[in-house]
C-alpha cells in the first residue's frame, strides 16, 4: 500500500513542476504581442478501489494546457479593427491635406490672393512706375507658384497613397500565406487531441493584422479555418486565393501619365468587395470625388476650378486693356506653364492649379501689364481698377458650392476640408473608444497579470515543496519497513 502514497506524491510533485513551468512561460511572455495566458488544468487521478474500505485517492494529474481566449471577443476585435484602420488612415490623410492647403498662414492661397490685389492697388496709384509693375509681376508669380506647389503636393500625396495600396495588397498576401502554413502545422500537432497554443497565438496575431487592412470573416470548423473577404475565400485551411500582386494598373483620370493600382483577385479580374479597413480607406482617399466621400481628387479639382476661372476672368479684363506703350493689347496675364499669349491662344490648353503661370509677355516685359483701358495716356489706371473690382465681384464664381467672390470660393474649400477633417476625427475617436472596450474585454481573458502569476508561483512552489516532503516521508517509511522491521531477536 505504501507505493500508492509514493506514487501520489510523485504525481503531485510533477504536476506542481509543470504548473511552475506554465507560470514561468506566462511571465516571460507578458509583453509578447498576441500572447494568450495559459493555464494547466488538473484533476484528481483515478482512485484505487479498496474492497471493504472504499475508494482511496491517488493524487492529481494534469490533463490539458489551455490558452485563455474568448472566441466571441476575438470576432468582435476583428470586426471593430477594420473600422479602426479605416478611420485612422482617413483622419491622418485629411489632416495632411489640411497641412498642404495651409490655411490660414502667411503662405496660403488667400494670403497670396490678397497680395495680388494689393499690388494692383499700388499700380493704380502709379500706373507708369516700373517698381509698381514689378510688384504686380512678383506677387502674381508668387500666387501661381503657390498654386503649382499646392497642387503638386496633392498629386504627390495621391501617388504616396497609391504606393501604399500596393504595399497593403502585398501585406494581405503575406499574412494569408503565413496563416495557411500555420493552419497546416496546427492541424498536424493537434491530431492527438492536444492544443498548439503558441501557434494559435501566432495565427491570431496575423489575423489581427489582416483584419485592420480588409474586412474579413473568420470561421473554424473541425480544426479547419476559412478566412473570406466579401464572401470569397482568401484562406481555406492550407490553401490560399490571393490578391493580384503586382496589381493591375490603370491610368489616373486626373493625370494620365500616372498609373493607379487596382485591387482584384489573382484568378481573373474580379474586383475585391472592400467594405472597410485600411485598403478601402486608401482607395477612397485616392479615388473618390463625390458627395459620399471627398478624397484627394475632389480637392485637386476644386483647386483646378479656382485656378481656371480666376485666370479666365483676370485674363478677360487684362487682355481688354492697353500696355504702357498705349499700343499693345490682348495680352493675357495668366497662361499654361508661362507660355506666351499667342501660344496660349493657339493650343488652348486648359489652365489648372498645377500648370498656371505668368505669361511670357509679362515676364519678359513689365510694360505689357495692361493698367490702362485706352490709349489716352501713361497715367490711365482704369483697367487696373477694373481688375481690382473683380476681387469683390459676387458673380466671379457663378456655380457650385464656392459661388461668389474668389475669396468666397477659397473659403468654401477650407470649410469643406474642415468639415471632412472634423468628421474623420470624430469617427476615429468614437471608433477608438469602441475598439478599446473590445480590446480590454479580450485582454481581460487572455492577458497576463503579473500579480496573479506571482501568486500562482508561490502556490505551486508550496505544493512542490509539500510533495517533496511527502516523498521524503515515504522514503523513511520504506526504510523502516524494509530495513528495520523484524530485527528484534536476531
Amino acid at each position: 500500500m505504501a507505493w500508492i502514497g509514493f506514487n501520489s506524491a510523485t504525481q503531485g510533485l510533477l504536476t506542481s513542476q509543470k504548473q511552475l513551468y506554465i507560470t514561468n512561460h506566462n511571465i516571460n511572455n507578458q509583453a509578447t504581442d498576441g500572447y494568450s495566458r495559459q493555464i494547466g488544468k488538473q484533476r484528481a487521478a483515478s482512485p484505487m478501489d479498496l474492497p471493504g474500505i472504499g475508494m482511496l485517492g491517488n493524487g492529481t494529474e494534469m490533463y490539458e494546457i489551455s490558452r485563455q481566449r474568448d472566441s466571441y471577443a476575438n470576432k468582435k476585435y476583428w470586426n471593430e479593427n477594420k473600422y479602426m484602420g479605416e478611420w485612422e488612415l482617413k483622419e491622418n490623410n485629411l489632416l495632411e491635406i489640411q497641412r498642404i492647403i495651409n490655411e490660414p498662414s502667411d503662405s496660403s492661397v488667400r494670403k497670396n490672393l490678397d497680395e495680388i490685389f494689393k499690388a494692383f492697388e499700388e499700380l493704380s496709384k502709379r500706373p507708369s512706375d516700373s517698381s509698381t509693375r514689378a510688384l504686380v509681376r512678383q506677387k502674381a508669380l508668387t500666387f501661381t507658384k503657390h498654386l503649382n506647389e499646392t497642387s503638386a503636393r496633392l498629386y504627390n500625396l495621391q501617388s504616396d497613397i497609391n504606393f501604399q495600396v500596393s504595399e497593403k495588397i502585398n501585406n494581405v498576401n503575406e499574412y494569408a500565406g503565413q496563416i495557411s502554413k500555420l493552419n497546416k502545422e496546427i492541424m498536424q500537432l493537434e491530431i492527438d487531441g492536444s492544443t498548439a497554443n503558441d501557434l494559435r497565438d501566432s495565427r491570431d496575431l496575423l489575423i489581427d493584422k489582416l483584419s485592420k487592412i480588409v474586412n474579413i470573416n473568420v470561421d473554424e470548423n473541425k480544426g479547419k479555418m476559412r478566412i473570406s473577404v466579401g464572401g470569397i475565400g482568401l484562406v481555406d485551411h492550407d490553401e490560399t486565393h490571393l490578391l493580384k500582386y503586382p496589381p493591375t494598373q490603370i491610368a489616373n483620370p486626373l493625370n494620365p501619365k500616372e498609373k493607379l493600382n487596382v485591387v482584384e483577385w489573382s484568378l481573373g479580374e474580379e474586383s475585391v468587395a472592400l467594405k472597410s479597413g485600411e485598403l478601402k480607406s486608401l482607395l477612397d482617399l485616392r479615388d473618390l470625388s463625390n458627395l459620399e466621400y471627398r478624397g484627394i481628387p475632389y480637392y485637386i479639382k476644386k483647386l483646378d476650378q479656382f485656378a481656371n476661372v480666376f485666370a479666365e476672368k483676370m485674363n478677360e479684363v487684362h487682355s481688354s486693356g492697353f500696355a504702357l506703350d498705349m499700343k499693345t493689347v490682348n495680352i493675357k496675364l495668366f497662361t499654361v506653364d508661362g507660355q506666351s499669349t499667342e501660344d496660349q491662344n493657339q493650343n488652348k490648353k486648359k489652365i489648372t492649379a498645377l500648370n498656371i503661370g505668368i505669361s511670357a509677355d509679362i515676364m519678359d516685359n513689365l510694360d505689357n501689364i495692361a493698367a490702362a483701358d485706352s490709349d489716352n495716356g501713361a497715367d490711365n489706371n482704369k483697367n487696373a481698377l477694373k481688375l481690382i473690382a473683380l476681387r469683390e465681384d459676387p458673380s466671379f464664381f457663378e456655380s457650385g458650392t464656392g459661388k461668389g467672390t474668389p475669396d468666397d470660393f477659397v473659403k468654401s474649400i477650407l470649410s469643406t476640408i474642415a468639415v471632412d477633417g472634423n468628421h474623420a476625427t470624430t469617427m476615429f475617436a468614437n471608433q477608438k473608444t469602441v475598439f478599446q472596450g473590445v480590446k480590454m474585454r479580450r485582454e481581460s481573458v487572455s492577458g497576463v497579470n503579473s500579480n496573479e502569476e506571482l501568486s500562482n508561483m508561490v502556490q505551486f512552489l508550496k505544493s512542490y515543496r509539500s510533495n517533496a516532503k511527502m516523498l521524503t516521508t515515504f522514503d523513511k517509511v520504506f526504510e523502516v519497513t524494509i530495513n528495520q522491521l523484524g530485527l528484534v531477536g536476531r
